[in-house]
């Protein structure tokens, strides 16, 4: 099974085997895969088990699993959503479906990217009720949080960093960086930036100073590369929006 999904799927993916749910938990861990298809019947761990270990780590829990399974109760799907599987096909099964599963559930996944991204990139996002009308999981949810107080609590200090933002987080550099890329398709440094950003834009909004000082307040030290970061994000200088903000009242 595992020779004819690998031979199948190897022109459109790069596929990655494990012969029991041990070590492709392992192989989870530490590659981080887009997707993966585990069978219920394995030796050393199940699939139910393994997809609750899965689901329940933060570095692999927002990886969309499908669960391969002989049994079509409706007991067994329970069971299998309990642990947090994405979909479920029922063995024998055909081919085309599987591949058609795979690339739904990645396009799915693609599209909320893209989606929350618009949201994300505009100066009233609030972040959290986007998360909540999401398919992303609690765990995932938490860890996007705590992303996001972290950088609003320290939004006036220069000196976060990457390396100082994943030490807080608790995370390595590597795991960190696949896991703000699957969920936002944002590094970590497109993150810490994108947040402040938005932090800036409601500053001017307010009236909470002038760009100087709003630049100084966001953790920026040069103000022609806050313009141009600001610009990126919004398409329009800091004075552009400000001015866009008073002829809006």
């Amino acid at each position: 099974m595992r020779s004819f999904i690998r031979e199948y799927l190897d022109p459109d993916y790069h596929v990655i085997e494990a012969e029991n749910g041990r070590k492709g938990l392992e192989i989870a861990q530490d590659k981080i895969p887009d997707l993966i298809i585990s069978d219920v019947m394995m030796p050393e761990m199940d699939g139910y088990q393994f997809c609750l270990e899965v689901k329940k780590n933060e570095s692999t829990s927002h990886i969309p699993i499908i669960l391969l399974t002989a049994r079509a109760s409706d007991e067994s799907k329970i069971e299998g959503l309990e642990t947090g599987a994405d979909d479920f096909i029922t063995k024998p099964f055909d081919s085309i479906e599987l591949k058609i599963r795979i690339r739904n559930l990645i396009e799915q996944r693609r599209r909320w990217r893209e989606q929350f991204l618009k949201k994300f990139h505009k100066s009233d996002f609030n972040p959290f009720p986007q998360l909540l009308e999401s398919s992303i999981t609690s765990l995932d949810e938490k860890f996007l949080q705590k992303a996001y107080q972290l950088i609003e609590q320290r939004i006036d200090d220069p000196d976060l960093s990457v390396d100082q933002f994943v030490q807080e987080m608790a995370m390595s550099q590597v795991h960190l960086y696949r896991k703000l890329k699957a969920l936002l398709g944002l590094s970590a440094t497109e993150f810490i930036r994108a947040i402040r950003m938005n932090h800036a834009a409601r500053m001017i909004e307010r009236k909470s100073g002038n760009i100087a000082q709003i630049c100084f307040a966001v953790g920026f030290n040069n103000p022609s590369y806050f313009a141009e970061c600001f610009k990126k994000q919004f398409g329009v200088t800091p004075s552009g929006f400000a001015k866009a903000c008073d002829s809006h009242k």
